[in-house]
């Protein structure tokens, strides 16, 4: 009696093995602010990405873990492996060494300089940023001919607080920015009537992506996160989430 009801449990035990779903697998995400993708709040970070990447994280089976740091240090870790994934990922080749990219953006922005109202016609053209000292933040993707121009009088700061403050204060002529972040962060901060946008733009998609450490067990379940991000972005997902944030403003 004793040996069947072992062998009883044994077949209870092993049939739970392929019922029960795997326990979820941790994910680190590497994040910095960066409204409205990423806000922070007393209690935490709140957001586009952080919606996006929760319901991700469900859908994959992840127990998500959100660790904030500067965007230098993120792609750092991202390097060595000490961290899984990060959003708002442009994409560039050298970072493509170390860093598997969804086959989907799951945003799309575009470059945009900006410059004190009144002084915005002094950049109709890429030819006159040659005038001008540009502030830009460090680590950042714009796009190729700005990113690999040594020429140009270039002012790296942290993040794009900094910038603006710094553009406010007129420390530099013009600011580089992407511009589904920086014109959000302009209205709320109540600066549409300080600073304009320059009538030259490059014309550049900027494409943002869920990026994975190459180092991580994650990526050898690219297929999978492709699969969902694609499903997210085809549902509406991230359309939905986006209006929750841009709608909100005045």
């Amino acid at each position: 009696m004793a040996c069947l009801l072992a062998k009883y449990i044994s077949l209870l035990l092993s049939l739970a093995f392929f019922i029960l779903p795997a326990r979820a697998s941790d994910m680190t995400l590497a994040t910095d602010d960066w409204p409205p993708f990423r806000i922070s709040e007393n209690d935490g970070l709140i957001g586009l990405d952080l919606d996006l990447m929760d319901e991700i994280a469900r859908r994959a089976g992840a127990d998500l873990r959100v660790v904030k740091m500067p965007w230098g240090r993120s792609l750092t870790s991202m390097e060595s492996g000490t961290v899984d994934v990060m959003t708002g990922l442009a994409y560039r080749e050298e970072r493509a060494v170390y860093i598997a990219y969804t086959d989907t953006p799951y945003f799309n922005c575009t470059t945009s300089f900006y410059t004190l109202a009144g002084r915005e016609n002094e950049i109709q053209t890429y030819e006159d940023l040659t005038k001008h000292q540009i502030g830009f933040v460090l680590h950042s993707a714009y796009f190729d001919q700005f990113d690999n121009d040594s020429s140009l009088d270039k002012v790296g700061v942290p993040q794009e607080q900094t910038l603006i403050d710094m553009l406010v204060k007129e420390r530099f002529a013009v600011m580089i920015g992407t511009d589904c972040q920086v014109d959000y962060f302009i209205e709320r901060q109540g600066l549409s009537e300080k600073i304009e946008k320059a009538p030259y733009n490059p014309g550049n998609s900027v494409d943002l992506y869920l990026g994975v450490s190459k180092k991580s067990d994650w990526a050898k379940q690219l297929d999978l996160l492709n699969k969902v991000v694609k499903e997210l972005v085809d549902e509406g997902f991230v359309d939905k989430i986006a209006q929750q944030y841009y709608g909100a403003q005045s």
